[in-house]
């Protein structure tokens, strides 16, 4: 049950975070440099060792599928980007990001970065026009690092709550494991 409120809570978090990042865009309206709030949420269960590999790349595949919606990519690129950014992260094993949010940032920015280039490469080869133009690699890298300069600054404040709804699912489980015979 515990398992069950901590992953519901965690992705009615992720859903909330998916409203608010359509309603800036629509606010601001500049695309080129908008967060992927979803990014922060797939590397915290990456690197949480209370998060089970199943639970967690079922977070994370329902988060990209739901990111997939909200922003009218065709169905399973960022699926595919969120659930191989949760594996990528618990393969590396980085616990020591969790410490501090400069650790967070600097981790958040580095993936932004190879899921950026990773949705660059699986659009040139999948779709017929590619998704830059050709020889403008200096506004393409642009286009890669802004979203992950803001993806990275809003890390930490992803991760915290992200790390209390974890709390509150641990703690229910030690709870019923205290009080079962």
């Amino acid at each position: 049950m515990a398992v069950f409120l901590s992953s519901a809570l965690m992705f009615a978090f992720g859903f909330g975070l998916l409203i608010l990042q359509s309603s800036l865009a629509v606010l601001f309206g500049n695309h080129s440099y908008a967060p992927n709030l979803i990014l922060p949420i797939a590397i915290f269960l990456g690197v949480s060792p209370d998060v089970q590999l199943g639970r967690g790349a079922a977070l994370a595949f329902s988060l990209g599928y739901v990111l997939d919606l909200f922003s009218g990519n065709r169905l399973g690129l960022a699926t595919f980007l969120m659930v191989a950014t949760f594996i990528l992260t618990r393969v590396a094993g980085l616990r020591l990001f969790l410490r501090g949010p400069l650790f967070q940032v600097a981790l958040t920015f580095l993936v932004s970065l190879l899921i950026g280039g990773a949705s660059l490469a699986l659009r040139a080869v999948f779709e017929h026009q590619p998704p830059f133009e050709i020889g403008g690699a200096l506004s393409t890298g642009l286009d890669l690092i802004g979203p992950a300069m803001v993806t990275a600054i809003a890390a930490p404040l992803i991760f915290a709550p992200a790390r209390r709804i974890e709390a509150i699912g641990s703690r229910r489980r030690d709870e019923t494991r205290a009080t079962t015979p």
